[in-house]
């Protein structure tokens, strides 16, 4: 059963000076306690998922005398948004009025909640912060925490909030399911353009999860928006996700992932910076720009101390709106393929496993085509039929007015 809770008509951005929009929490909090009401609560949730005034979910809840909270859940990079990539996140506690709370982790041994979690609760209420690519963790979490809820006939409410890639891009293959993974749980592209709470939507009628769910839209968003026309703050849902600006081009070289290619995470500016040892920068750079490809230019740069420099790219997106991540990370491979053509470009599976970049792009096609030589375009336009099929699809599970989805040519 699908139960969608709706905000009053009164919009924020109507009294407001500039676009404001209320996260699905403020929502929730103004008009639709009563969900909850003599429920047990499990909250998943991190520092990034904020109110309107910064506070985070997490303080929201559990201070409010409507809401008993009685579990909160950890996704990858912890409760605080710190540990890094990778890193298992234990299970603790955390102080709450005059006891503490549970904070159990979906992210180590087992990546869902266990029976022995869901015990003493009657509801699970999922508030992540995504960065609106495919390639990431949360809405994995979410996808195994709805199937555990329905396996367990427990109420799970999703308090949406905004994609910081915006709803009108479309972008990238359709996930291959032989290609699954918990970066990538279900077929939807690399660049999807839905919130959280639309992937629910989505995800439980599509894909037969059949949760009891409950999602609690937004106030005010628009696809058309950016992150800086909501008038919200930014908290960093991973360590190398610092920004709007982060998340935006994550999208794009984020999906280099697995190859011998370095993109600045760990580093002062993530992901703005394609570097290897053995890469020609000023010719990558030259030859990209060449190809005038949607919203971004390329600058060539050099990094590193002395006898470990690096050379390569630096990406400056000058329209968000038409820049295309996806696109623009094949055009990247196949540039360097073609500038390179006796580097070991992708890095090999490990233990006789797949390769990681295969899991990444959530197919096999990208990394065999670039092999075989073929052109950026031709592997683009390969992937535009399923985008169709899903632009299709996500239509049926659209919550906040969008203009026609833009897609690579």
């Amino acid at each position: 059963m699908v139960v969608l809770l709706v905000a009053g008509t009164a919009s924020p951005a109507a009294s407001s000076p500039r676009p404001q929009v209320w996260p699905g929490v403020d929502v929730l909090v103004a008009y639709h306690t009563q969900v909850l009401a003599g429920k047990r609560v499990g909250l998943i949730t991190h520092r990034a998922a904020t109110g309107i005034g910064g506070w985070p979910t997490a303080t929201i809840l559990t201070l409010d005398p409507r809401i008993r909270v009685v579990a909160l859940f950890a996704p990858e990079h912890g409760l605080f948004g710190t540990r890094p990539a990778g890193a298992a996140v234990p299970f603790t506690s955390k102080p709450a009025g005059t006891g503490t709370i549970p904070v159990y982790s979906l992210y180590a041994r087992s990546r869902r909640p266990s029976p022995e979690m869901l015990a003493g609760v009657d509801a699970l209420v999922f508030d992540l912060q995504d960065v609106g690519a495919r390639a990431y963790t949360y809405v994995s979490t979410m996808a195994l925490a709805m199937q555990a809820a329905a396996e367990h006939d427990k109420l799970f409410i999703v308090l949406d909030r905004p994609n910081p890639l915006g709803g009108d891009r479309v972008d990238g293959p359709v996930l291959d399911r032989n290609f699954a993974s918990f970066i990538g749980i279900y077929p939807v592209p690399a660049v999807h353009g839905m919130t959280v709470g639309e992937l629910a939507l989505l995800f439980n009628e599509e894909f037969g999860i059949g949760a009891r769910l409950a999602v609690v839209p937004m106030s005010g968003w628009r696809g058309r928006m950016h992150w800086e026309d909501t008038g919200l703050g930014w908290y960093r849902p991973s360590p190398n996700i610092p920004s709007p600006a982060a998340a935006q081009l994550h999208a794009a070289t984020g999906l280099l992932e697995g190859t011998t290619l370095t993109v600045g995470a760990g580093s002062a500016t993530p992901f703005q910076t394609v570097t290897a040892r053995w890469l020609r920068g000023d010719r990558l750079a030259a030859q990209l720009n060449q190809r005038g490809l949607s919203g971004v230019r390329f600058e060539a740069i050099r990094v590193g101390p002395p006898g470990r420099r690096q050379s390569g790219i630096r990406l400056i997106v000058t329209d968000r709106r038409r820049f295309r991540p996806a696109a623009t990370a094949v055009h990247i491979l196949d540039t360097v393929r073609r500038l390179h053509p006796q580097a070991p470009l992708f890095t090999p599976p490990q233990n006789g496993g797949r390769y990681r970049f295969d899991l990444v792009w959530g197919t096999d096609t990208v990394r065999k085509a670039i092999l075989r030589g073929e052109r950026a375009d031709w592997i683009i336009a390969r992937w535009n039929a399923d985008l169709q099929w899903f632009v299709t699809i996500r239509q049926r599970y659209l919550l906040y007015p969008r203009g026609t989805p833009h897609t690579a040519r």
